[in-house]
């Protein structure tokens, strides 16, 4: 973190600015984030369904799909058809396995070094290195695909955005990027409802379009859409964002071990502190958060395939606008309850209210025998 950070974070009240008003450089931030979280998502929401079609196609090429009759969406589990289901998903679910780890693994490694650099070169230099990283990334899966080549070769696109960070680290430098431009308050605030927008909105218009691209185009038009936004980004970042850290700002050098070590500081060597009395409860509450957003995250791809097979033998459009509606209702019902349940609860009592209902989701989502009760989350 940059002096100039610092300062603002620990400005005075009376210093905060009387205006919420972002400088359109923040707007512009907010959109490189809807870019490339919708760009991510998109590609996301395809390579599980076109890999799911093309193990059907490689072990069970005379099958049909997404039909009740003689179908491999076969509700009786003694039939020949249902098994030859269970094994498609069985080898889709190991193909996410390797996906997740060979893009996960070296994010959590890349993100907070590439993060670190921003603060010595610049927020807009080192926010190109994921931009491009997801480009390569969509130009590969788009010829994997025209070329019809082993879907094992995604794991290897997938490893290469993961070395620049992918929208991590997109997320990380335009959160710098937005401390940069305000002061701590409300201003800030707003700025960071702005990201958080970015980010809800991108998934959103991802998972909504992906499912319709599909149907009408087939499996490589979403990977254009992918590679066309995260371009739109780029060219943003190259011709219209203006630099948020100023160059006086700017650290005369970056040591993302010792950083790293200074993070981890905070939960092994915290008795330094005044308030290490109190720090095994936010050891607890970040562990519990961490848990949440594992699960969150996780699921997506295995919902797919829960979806795609039987009972439900959704398509790809119904399976995007289901995560859409979901996703809805978790964005903005969501925060409406919160701000209800403020007015007579406590944020621990409400915390505690939103995980026991994440937990009843899941399993009456597992449980659920029709659309109907995948939609309204009830046997």
């Amino acid at each position: 973190m940059t002096a100039s950070e610092k300062s603002q974070l620990l400005d005075d009240e009376e210093e905060a600015p009387k205006s919420v008003k972002i400088p359109v450089t923040g707007f512009i931030i907010g959109i490189i984030v809807f870019v490339h979280m919708a760009s991510f998502t998109i590609l996301l929401f395809d390579l599980s369904q076109y890999t799911y079609s093309v193990y059907k196609d490689k072990e069970f090429p005379n099958a049909t799909l997404n039909q009740s009759d003689k179908s491999l969406c076969e509700t009786n589990t003694s039939s020949k058809e249902f098994q030859m289901e269970q094994t498609i998903q069985s080898d889709t679910a190991r193909w996410t396995v390797y996906i997740s780890i060979s893009g996960g693994i070296p994010a959590i490694f890349s993100a907070p070094l590439i993060s670190s650099l921003s603060d010595r070169f610049g927020r807009k230099k080192t926010l190109l290195v994921p931009l491009f990283g997801s480009l390569v990334k969509s130009g590969l899966c788009f010829l994997n695909i025209f070329m019809n080549y082993n879907v094992n070769f995604f794991i290897i696109y997938l490893f290469i955005e993961g070395c620049t960070g992918g929208w991590v680290s997109s997320v990380a430098i335009c959160s710098s990027g937005f401390a940069d431009i305000t002061k701590a308050g409300k201003q800030r605030s707003f700025a960071f409802a702005i990201l958080g927008l970015g980010v809800g909105v991108g998934f959103l218009a991802g998972t909504l379009l992906s499912g319709y691209l599909i149907e009408a185009f087939g499996f490589n038009s979403p990977v254009i859409a992918s590679g066309a936004m995260v371009l739109i980004g780029i060219l943003l970042t190259l011709f219209v964002l203006k630099e948020p850290l100023k160059d006086e700002n700017r650290v005369s050098s970056v040591h993302p071990l010792r950083q790293i070590k200074e993070s981890l500081d905070l939960y092994i060597h915290g008795n330094k502190d005044p308030n290490y009395g109190r720090r095994w409860q936010y050891i607890i509450l970040i562990s519990a958060f961490n848990l949440l957003s594992m699960a969150a995250l996780g699921k997506t791809n295995v919902e797919i395939l829960y979806q795609i097979g039987s009972p439900f033998c959704w398509n790809p459009i119904k399976i995007s606008n289901f995560g859409t509606i979901r996703s809805v209702i978790q964005e903005f019902v969501g925060v409406v309850s919160i701000r209800l349940m403020q007015c007579f609860m406590s944020d621990d009592f409400i915390a505690v209210i939103g995980t026991l209902s994440a937990i009843g989701y899941f399993v009456m989502e597992a449980l659920s025998k029709t659309s109907f009760d995948l939609y309204m989350g009830k046997k």
